[in-house]
C-alpha cells in the first residue's frame, strides 16, 4: 500500500506549523517540514549534502530538488512507509520541485491534495 501525502503550503506565519500539529495529533499524520529536514541534514556530521545545502541556503537559493526529495523519501521510510500518512510542509515550492517529486516518487505515493494557507501579508510574521 502506498503512503498518503498531503502537501502543505503557505507563507511564513500563515499557520502551517500550527495546523500541521493539530492534524498530526487529531488524525495520525506525520508532519515533515522540508526546511527542517534540510537544516538537519546541513548540520548532520558526515552529511553527503551538508556543504551543498549550506551554500544554497546562504545564497538564498532553492536547494536542488533531488536533495530535498531524497531527504523527504528517507524521512518517510524512517516512519511507516506502507501505512504512513504524511503532511509535507513547504514543498513543492515551484514547478521544478513538483517535476522532481514525480521523477523520484511518482506512482509510489498517494498524493491526496495540497492544503494552501492564504494569509494577508500583515498577518504573517
Amino acid at each position: 500500500m502506498a503512503p498518503t501525502v498531503v502537501f502543505v503550503l503557505g507563507g511564513p506565519g500563515a499557520g502551517k506549523g500550527t495546523q500541521c500539529d493539530l492534524i498530526e495529533k487529531g488524525f495520525g499524520f506525520v508532519h515533515l517540514s522540508a526546511g527542517d529536514l534540510l537544516r538537519e541534514e546541513r548540520n548532520r556530521e558526515g552529511s553527503e549534502y551538508g556543504d551543498l545545502i549550506e551554500k544554497y541556503i546562504r545564497e538564498g537559493a532553492i536547494v536542488p530538488v533531488e536533495i530535498t526529495v531524497n531527504l523527504l523519501k528517507r524521512a518517510m521510510e524512517k516512519h511507516d512507509w506502507e501505512h504512513g500518512r504524511f503532511l509535507i510542509d513547504g514543498f513543492p515550492r515551484n514547478e521544478d520541485n513538483l517535476d522532481g517529486w514525480e521523477r523520484v516518487l511518482g506512482g509510489k505515493v498517494d498524493e491526496k491534495f495540497c492544503l494552501f494557507f492564504d494569509c494577508p501579508e500583515d498577518v504573517m510574521e
